[in-house]
């Protein structure tokens, strides 16, 4: 027996079996406590899988593809060589970058590709809780319009197509049309148009022209159902494009995997650069095989259509000027109302581009 005074004190009797159990009880209640815990706080373990964002058939996402391909990586992928698992935060990808800005505020992407003007509009204009860390691309659009139209000019009165109005390929339009002092309301821009849909309807003549990502210029042009006035280096020398964009709370969350992630980007595009420098060499064979499947076109069509697109993932100097020109633009454009900065806590335009983009996960990935 086990004794106790209780506090009238009289003697209380407890046996050793009633001890026991009142202890393992103890344990297990502890045991569940720290299980309960550690599934709130404990980082992601090698199991936890990224949800990732891309556009339909964008050749300029090819990186994301290239580093889930086993062949690639010489037997294990890129992401399975840094213990990243992914899957598609949508099947087939996103209609647009506005379309996957909104799928990052209902909290249905973790990490995703873009291009840059849907990112800074969505963010600044309704709130989205994202920050860039990385870059994926730098031109690689088009202006492609009907056979007979020579000039830009020759667009007045005409409908031309853009992914939509939250796009970059909007955005080049509008800069296409000031530069050659053509007042945008002369040209009938509808408010979305699928890229999948933009050769037929240029076929069709429903359309004049349109601004794409490869590799759909690619695709007109080999086709001819129409011809290429201005490509984006064209309109934009060396502009930025697209770029990779995570959640910030699930940034800070697994800080760690989203390094391993931008570990197996870099070496994607490492991977795609390198492959580009010889067309004939089985690793450019191998690139091309990866964006017919991941584009749904053909290998003339993605080949035209690599050799417009530069792959980076560097933030350096002229990726920060170029931001601030995008978003000097987006504003006098009127895409973005000028209080939003404030709004959202930017005192201005340098303070956005300051904070909105993190170079510290590119930075540690880089080790």
């Amino acid at each position: 027996m086990v004794y106790f005074e209780a506090v009238d004190g009289k003697t209380l009797r407890i046996s050793k079996t009633t001890t026991v159990i009142a202890a393992v009880i103890i344990l297990v209640v502890a045991f569940l406590a720290v299980l309960f815990t550690a599934s709130f706080f404990a980082p992601l373990s090698s199991s936890t899988t990224v949800r990732v964002g891309y556009l339909t058939a964008d050749l300029h996402h090819i990186a994301y593809f290239a580093a889930k391909n086993k062949t690639v990586g010489g037997g294990q992928s890129f992401f399975e060589k840094y213990g990243v698992n992914v899957t598609d935060a949508a099947s087939g990808g996103y209609a647009t970058g506005g379309n996957e800005m909104d799928a990052f505020l209902a909290e249905k992407v973790d990490i995703g590709m873009m291009g840059a003007p849907p990112s800074i509009t969505k963010h600044l204009n309704l709130g989205v809780n994202t920050t860039i860390i990385a870059q994926v691309n730098d031109i690689g659009s088009a202006l492609v319009v009907e056979p007979f139209i020579n000039n830009f000019s020759d667009l007045k009165g005409k409908t031309v197509a853009v992914p939509n109005k939250s796009t970059i390929q909007y955005f080049l339009l509008l800069y296409y049309a000031e530069k050659n002092n053509v007042d945008i309301a002369e040209i009938n821009v509808p408010d979305e148009t699928p890229v999948g849909l933009m050769n037929e309807k240029l076929r069709l003549h429903t359309i004049s022209g349109y601004v794409a990502w490869e590799p759909f210029p690619a695709e007109a042009n080999v086709s001819r159902i129409g011809k290429i006035l201005a490509t984006s280096n064209d309109i934009w020398p060396h502009h930025l494009d697209c770029v990779v964009v995570v959640h910030k709370t699930f940034a800070s969350k697994y800080p760690d995997l989203v390094v391993k992630f931008l570990k197996a980007h870099i070496e994607a595009t490492n991977w795609i650069n390198k492959a580009k420098l010889n067309t004939s060499s089985p690793d450019y064979q191998l690139l091309a095989n990866i964006g017919v499947q991941f584009t749904g076109r053909n290998s003339t069509v993605v080949r035209e259509a690599l050799s417009r697109i530069d792959y980076k993932y560097e933030i350096d100097s002229a990726f920060r000027v170029t931001f601030f020109q995008y978003t000097s633009k987006l504003i006098d454009y009127g895409l973005i109302p000028a209080t939003k900065l404030q709004e959202r806590g930017y005192s201005s335009i340098y303070d956005f581009a300051d904070k909105y983009i993190d170079t510290t996960y590119l930075s540690k990935a880089k080790e």
